[in-house]
């Protein structure tokens, strides 16, 4: 093809028609400009189609990996609202008369009440695609920003979770060591039905009238309060991104 140009070239110039020349000349320019725009544009069009195809696979596997963690988060925050309640039914029992009050409920109020069930969020996926910037394929923002800051958003949800934890692994069982029946409180779970009955029974009395577990039974629900809360905003806001994940699939 190159050498066809050239020949008609060389006969314009051989017959001294220089200004044909100069036009066509031009006009092979034009077309070589136009060739090299074309290839640019497939060129492009290629690597748009390699980001789009990436940004699927990127949805897809985001959708996975927050679907099981919205399912476990659910389960743990299903478990700590129950906590939390029972909670609240312990602290109404300061300063009053508990003997009406079966020992099988106060065990099992204090058992799961005080229980230390805690979140565990499986992000691997989500770490390895901030590492490697592949999160750049991502084209909404909105999604964008929240798979950046997801681990600090699980931190956040499981921040007052560890002060209970340490409550109750520092004060609550020491002080209580002894005084609660540990076994019997255990026994009560479903999950624990092979343990046996403790050798002692709870002393209520003593728990419900003194100020000290009062005031560090407070302290401990007052934390898995705000932790019940911030583990909703976090169940919030991942059905939200996976609500966008399915738009962004649809859209694609």
């Amino acid at each position: 093809m190159i050498k066809f140009f050239r020949k008609i070239r060389q006969n314009l110039l051989s017959e001294g028609k220089t200004t044909k020349y100069l036009k066509y000349a031009f006009g092979e320019i034009i077309l070589v400009v136009i060739g090299i725009l074309i290839a640019l544009q497939i060129n492009n069009w290629n690597e748009d189609r390699k980001i789009r195809n990436a940004e699927i696979e990127i949805l897809q596997n985001l959708k996975t990996e927050l679907n099981f963690n919205l399912e476990e988060l659910n389960k743990i925050h299903r478990q700590h609202r129950s906590e939390f309640e029972d909670g609240i039914s312990i602290l109404q029992l300061f300063g009053k008369d508990v003997s009406h009050v079966s020992e099988l409920k106060l065990d099992s109020l204090i058992s799961n009440a005080f229980s230390g069930y805690s979140f565990e969020a499986k992000d691997g996926y989500i770490k390895s695609l901030i590492a490697s910037n592949k999160i750049d394929y991502l084209q909404n923002p909105e999604l964008k920003s929240f798979i950046s800051s997801f681990e600090s958003m699980v931190l956040d949800a499981n921040q007052e979770d560890g002060y209970v934890r340490r409550l109750l692994n520092e004060r609550f069982w020491p002080a209580t060591d002894g005084k609660l029946s540990a076994l019997n409180g255990i026994s009560t779970s479903e999950r624990y039905q092979e343990f046996p009955k403790g050798t002692y029974s709870s002393d209520y009395e003593w728990f419900f009238n003194n100020r000290e577990m009062e005031d560090l039974t407070a302290n401990i629900f007052s934390w898995k309060k705000e932790n019940v809360m911030d583990e909703q905003t976090l169940i919030d806001n991942i059905k939200r991104m996976i609500q966008i994940i399915d738009i962004e699939l649809k859209d694609k």
